[in-house]
């Protein structure tokens, strides 16, 4: 999927995604979560808003993504969308993105009622279970469970993507973890390492390591002709490589050019911020509200922000892979403070890790070639 925001000089900002949480409750309390749980909902009334604003905003293509919490609690609003979307604008193309679940409370009723709205989940599956349960549950039931309603979920889509979030203390392993993932059978796997708490070079060593085994082994299986499985962002960064895309706005950060709306209806430019015990970053990175009115020149403007404008940094490396403008990276969620020059760095450092892993493994292979999406 390619995204493609932009300015066009004659009519402005060409917004194709917009983010909605549709609440911040949740059913699990995972040690690393960033969202802060004020168990907020939307209404039916403040979503539709919000839509139809972004739908008539400049574009002919639009990506909705819905967050939580958990957001399948709010899986009642999700019923008649795919009606609403085409009743407000029906001649432009509306996507609502996989949305993400802990996959505890799906059921076949739910089930049923997404199809029908064409709306696909992404899972949070950490791997086996005493990896996934360490930082989230420690329940053997509720993983049962989880994989229960996977296999429910795969009667009616096939196999869903996968969210595994590498928290520093599991990062040793994640090469197996990854492993035994495919051997469930997910064919899309997205790594996301946790960026609101430290490592410590030992765990970036780790992480490092288990990337670069990750990357090799997915090379053979793309050499091999097995291009029907996809491991994120290896899978991206193969292409940045390939096609010598180095430049930091190609990152998975879109700040600046995607709005972010709260359930109350507050817009930020930033998907993170807001979760923050920082009056002074949330203030700053605020753009107005649904019901009076949102900044969009504003948010703009972020589109050339960098850490170092409110937060000291330790620049002692710039790689072409990193993007020193992501806010996730000056946070330290566990104790609600601003994390230091050397561990921003460190964050930067490991958001770097797949590109250069993939930098040095093509090395010498550049006529290797990937399907773009």
């Amino acid at each position: 999927m390619v995204y493609l925001n932009h300015t066009d000089t004659r009519k402005g900002l060409v917004m194709d995604s917009v983010t909605i949480y549709l609440n911040t409750k949740c059913n699990l309390t995972c040690d690393y979560c960033y969202v802060r749980k004020n168990n907020s909902f939307i209404d039916r009334g403040r979503l539709e808003k919000i839509m139809r604003w972004f739908v008539n905003q400049n574009g002919p293509e639009k990506f909705i993504n819905f967050l939580g919490g958990e957001p399948l609690l709010s899986a009642d609003l999700l019923v008649g969308i795919k009606d609403f979307l085409h009743r407000i604008n029906p001649g432009k193309k509306i996507s609502i993105k996989d949305i993400p679940t802990n996959g505890i409370m799906l059921n076949k009723e739910m089930l049923m009622c997404l199809k029908e709205e064409g709306i696909k989940l992404s899972f949070s599956l950490d791997g086996v279970q005493f990896r996934h349960n360490k930082f989230r549950i420690k329940n053997k039931a509720l993983f049962d469970q989880i994989l229960r309603n996977i296999e429910l979920y795969k009667e009616y889509y096939g196999p869903p993507a996968i969210k595994c979030t590498v928290h520093p203390a599991l990062a040793q392993d994640l090469d197996k973890r990854i492993g035994e993932l495919l051997k469930r059978g997910f064919r899309s796997i997205h790594i996301l390492p946790v960026f609101g708490l430290p490592w410590s070079r030992t765990q970036v060593q780790s992480y490092r390591d288990s990337i670069n085994k990750i990357t090799r082994s997915y090379l053979e299986l793309l050499k091999t002709g097995n291009r029907g499985i996809q491991i994120h962002p290896i899978k991206k960064d193969i292409e940045r490589v390939l096609h010598r895309e180095f430049f930091d706005n190609l990152a998975s950060c879109r700040l600046g050019s995607e709005p972010v709306f709260m359930p109350d209806g507050r817009a930020y430019a930033c998907k993170v911020v807001m979760h923050y015990n920082h009056p002074q970053l949330v203030e700053k990175f605020s753009i107005g509200h649904i019901d009076t009115g949102v900044d969009i020149k504003k948010m703009e403007t972020f589109s050339k922000y960098r850490l170092c404008q409110d937060v000291k940094t330790d620049c002692r490396q710039t790689t072409p892979g990193s993007c020193c403008r992501r806010v996730c990276f000056s946070y330290n969620t566990r104790t609600g403070k601003i994390f230091s020059p050397k561990d921003i760095a460190t964050m930067i450092e490991i958001d770097a890790v797949t590109f250069l892993s993939v930098n040095d493994a093509l090395k010498g292979h550049r006529t290797f070639e990937i399907s773009r999406e």
